[in-house]
Formats: structure tokens, sequence, C-alpha cells
């Protein structure tokens, strides 16, 4: 297998913060590797303050010539520091693997499975497996792969039909050697997360195949006092955050991939949860993500499925929070949903809720 010129034919990301009861596993996971190719490890640490550094550090002794520590200060978010490490160069594998400090890989042949399949079928950009999902208890609650993308080539249609594969979970091509900076605007549409936009960028460079391997465990945590993105983040500013990102994706590529149905979806999130809970705060913030003519399209639905819960908390609140302009037309637009939903039964239809979006042709 022939070697780059820094003599490193795989760079591994192990990011990092306030994950210091799990790092250890993490670093052993990679280390314990067995490939006829020499791999490098940076340690991205983003200003932890539980002694994340420590171990990554005490790492670092016993293995000098393996592990590059990255330590950012201060706190800049997993976005930020992903983009610092491409700046600095330090991105010098011809393949590239991620992995999170609290996650952990299985099987010490999973590098040499995944860029063995790189080198045999050059036409993929990345290749992928799934992951088993753990809670912070270690109670398996599945895994984090589509079951019909399995042992096949994953396209941006796929992507675009709400259909997934784990882009952490996966070995890809040094994409950042050709591209530099190009698609940091995308990475800076967000704080912490990545992989929406890899999955993007990704495919500029070629389809993703997934493997029907089990070669890592994802800790899906959602903890009170934790600092994980899960535990940090409400189901509102999640929303609120996808928005943004399809938002940016959308106007990085020109138009190219029109992504307003997955807009639409997380803003009926937003504004269902605001008026379930009767929260006119959140409502209000969320104008900024919905505008009314947006709103005129939500409100019908919500009220309908309000009115045959018997909800009447949740119709009082709406009408009296919305606007002069949301409520015009509001009860024939809610009679003519009612009618579109006893079609779709009567058609036995469902709407596709996880439909992201559409390839314009541009």
């Amino acid at each position: 297998m022939m070697q780059n010129e820094h003599g490193v034919k795989l760079t591994v990301w192990l990011s990092t913060y306030n994950q210091a009861p799990y790092v250890a596993q993490a670093l052993d996971s990679i280390l314990m590797q067995k490939t006829d190719f020499p791999f490098e490890i940076i340690a991205a640490d983003d200003c932890s303050t539980d002694g994340t550094q420590k171990v990554i550090l005490e790492y670092r002794e016993r293995f000098p010539d393996k592990i590059i520590p990255y330590f950012t200060n201060p706190n800049v978010g997993g976005c930020r520091k992903l983009t610092g490490c491409i700046d600095a160069g330090l991105f010098r594998g011809d393949y590239i693997s991620f992995l999170e400090g609290d996650d952990y890989w299985l099987e010490e042949n999973r590098l040499q499975v995944l860029v063995d399949f790189l080198e045999a079928h050059p036409t993929f950009s990345r290749v992928s497996h799934r992951r088993l999902v753990i809670d912070e208890n270690g109670k398996k609650k599945g895994y984090d792969t589509s079951k019909n993308v399995l042992n096949r080539p994953f396209y941006i249609e796929n992507l675009l039909r709400g259909e997934l594969y784990s882009d952490f979970g996966s070995v890809f091509r040094n994409y950042y050697k050709e591209a530099g900076n190009k698609y940091h605007p995308l990475y800076y549409a967000s704080r912490n997360v990545c992989d929406f936009q890899d999955m993007f960028i990704t495919q500029d460079f070629g389809p993703v195949y997934v493997m029907d391997r089990v070669f890592g465990v994802y800790r899906s945590r959602s903890v009170a006092g934790a600092t994980n993105y899960n535990s940090i983040t409400s189901q509102s500013n999640r929303c609120k955050e996808n928005i943004r990102l399809a938002r940016a994706v959308e106007q990085f590529y020109d138009g190219k991939y029109d992504l307003s149905p997955m807009i639409l979806h997380n803003q009926k999130r937003l504004i269902a949860e605001a008026v379930q809970t009767g929260n006119k705060e959140l409502l209000d913030s969320a104008r900024e993500y919905v505008p009314p003519k947006t709103m005129q399209c939500i409100a019908p639905e919500l009220l309908y499925l309000a009115r045959r819960g018997h909800r009447a908390e949740d119709i009082c609140f709406m009408k009296d929070q919305l606007l002069p302009e949301e409520k015009q037309g509001l009860y024939m637009s809610t009679v003519a949903y009612g009618l579109r939903r006893a079609w779709w039964k009567l058609r036995k239809y469902r709407p596709n809720e996880k439909l992201r979006g559409y390839v314009r042709n541009v």
C-alpha cells in the first residue's frame, strides 16, 4: 500500500469536550487497530474543564509518535475546531476517520477493512458502517443507520429522501487536501453540528458505500448537567439549528438542493412545541424562523389536530397568539386540511415527514 509524502496513510480526528470518563476507551479503541499502513491521531479538545486534556496528554506521553494534541482556547465549538485543524494542515493522511470522545470502535481490523474497500473501489468517496447505539447506562438502543441503505451505494437522493448512514462511523478520502477552506462556510453555519454538512460535501466527490458491519458504538446521552450536544440542546433549539443548516446548504450550493421539506418539518415542530406548552416566549422567538406566510400553512394543521385531540387550551393559545395576517382564511384552510387528511386516509397515503428535499434542475 502506497504512503504519501508524510508517511501517514490515515488521520484519525478524535473530537473531545468534557469527556474525561470516556476518552481513554475511545483512544484505546483507536490504538488497538492493526493495519498494514501507518496512521496518526489528532486529539482535538475544545477547552475541556473536566480533565479530558490531562488524559490526552498522558496518552501522548505513552504514544508520542501516534498522538498529536490540538487544544483550543477559548471554547470555539466543534465546527470551528474542525476548520482550525484543516487550516493548520493537520489532516495529513490520504484517508480520514472521525470519532467522538465518548464513542468507541469495535474490532481491531476496522480501519484496515474500510481503507481496503476504498483502495479497491476508487469511485466511492466514503465507506460507512453500522454503529450500535447505547444510552448513558450502556443499555442498547438499536443502530444508527437506515436498514435499507446497507450493502449498497448511498447517493444524494438517498439523503434527500430522509435515509441516513453514520457519518462519524466511516472512513473517507481526504478531500480537504483538494478543497482547502472551500467548505468552511458550511461548517460555520453551526457551532457543533458537522455531520449534516459532511453528507452533502462528500457527495461532491462520489457516492458512499454503507457496509452491514457493526464496527463502532455511539453513546447517545441526554443527561441533566452533561455538556454533550444532546444534553445541552433543547428540541426547539435543535429545530432552529436544522433550519439554519438547511438554508446554509441551499445558499452554498446556489439553489441546487431544495430543502424546503426539511425546513417546513422543523418549523412545524418548533411551533407545535410552543403551542403544546403554551409558551409565548418560544412562539415569539420562533417567528425569526417561521414567517407569517409559512405560519398560514402550519396553523390549520395544528388547529385541526388540536380539535381532533380535544385540546381546547392549544386552540385558544393559537388564536390568541396568531398575527392578523396569519389568521386570514384560517377557517377555510383548516377545513381544507381536514378534507386532505380524509383523502389521505381513504387512499392509505402517508406524507413522508422524513423527506429532506430535492435536487433541482439548475
